[in-house]
């Protein structure tokens, strides 16, 4: 007598297809994240060209860019605070403000030490 083989059957996973819509907070973390690292870029830019003699308008670039990275982590962190959102903007400005915020405050810190 012959036994047939029993097939089991595994259960697919499931996969659920409906787009989770993106955290509110977490488009204006990305844009805050992106004006200040613009501003931090030119603030850069202008120190470089008039090879550390730039005036007021350079500092003014520079606070306006560690503002706008605290912004960001603030908004970052209030998107990651959302529920059955998409975090992937938060997510990415998360790190990049933070990063920011750390060379800024290391800049300072040297800055105050010369």
């Amino acid at each position: 007598m012959l036994r047939k083989r029993e097939v089991v059957q595994e259960t697919p996973k499931k996969v659920s297809y409906i787009r989770k819509p993106l955290a509110k907070h977490s488009k204006w973390s990305l844009g805050l994240c992106a004006a200040g690292l613009l501003l931090f870029a030119g603030t850069l830019y202008i120190t470089v060209w008039e090879q550390g003699q730039s005036g007021m308008y350079a500092g003014a670039l520079g606070f306006s860019s560690l503002v706008f990275s605290f912004l960001g982590l603030w908004y970052s962190i209030c998107a990651l605070l959302e529920k059955e959102k998409n975090y992937i903007l938060a997510r990415i400005s998360l790190p990049v403000s933070g990063i920011l915020i750390i060379i800024w405050l290391v800049m300072i810190i040297i800055g105050l030490r010369s």
